[in-house]
């Protein structure tokens, strides 16, 4: 979800009222002031005085972030997670997985777990590309199993015919999942963590 905070933007040309947004891909400045900076071109990261300044391009940005600096200057330095940390999977993991999956990325990341059959896995990753394969899942969840995480790969955004997360979160919700978290995976496609209702 990133990292988003008020800032004021210390210019050549004056001070500006921004907002300041970090995703894994880099630095969107917004408001009085805009800039998009890819992270790998932010180099000479410091935080001075509540001011965190860096090198991007070329240019030399300042921002007053105040007590938030040295955070921002460690989150700026920091590399992002691998979309296999996001969405947990380590090396040797068990998992299962219930459809095409529809990216590389996603392939990569699930690479080293190791797959095994639903009900034994300890995270399941499903794909739903339509409103039948959503609507079919809570049974498909019944039968074989699974009392796991699940990851749902949903599609996001307008150039997708994938259901969207609005879509997913409700037909899990009327079933007893309950969404904890979710991971961006490409442009146009998504992904909500669910777990388990709790046997009452």
């Amino acid at each position: 979800m990133g990292r988003q905070a008020r800032a004021t933007w210390i210019g050549d040309d004056g001070l500006a009222a921004v907002t300041l947004h970090l995703e894994s891909g880099g630095l969107q400045v917004s408001g009085e002031r805009r800039a998009r900076l890819p992270r790998a071109a932010l180099t000479q990261v410091q935080a001075t005085d509540g001011v965190v300044s860096f090198v991007a391009q070329g240019d030399t940005y300042r921002f007053r972030l105040g007590a938030a600096a040295s955070a921002w200057a460690a989150a700026l330095t920091t590399p992002p997670p691998t979309l296999a940390e996001k969405l947990g999977v380590a090396a040797g993991r068990t998992i299962a997985v219930h459809g095409e999956l529809p990216v590389a990325e996603l392939e990569d990341a699930l690479a080293e777990a190791t797959r095994v059959p639903p009900f034994e896995a300890e995270l399941v990753v499903v794909v739903v590309r339509d409103q039948h394969e959503l609507a079919s899942l809570p049974v498909w969840f019944r039968e074989c199993g699974v009392a796991a995480p699940v990851w749902v790969v949903h599609g996001k955004g307008r150039l997708t015919t994938a259901p969207g997360d609005t879509a997913v979160r409700s037909a899990l919700r009327e079933s007893g999942w309950r969404d904890t978290k979710v991971s961006a995976i490409a442009d146009t496609w998504s992904a909500t963590r669910f777990h388990p209702a709790k046997a009452s």
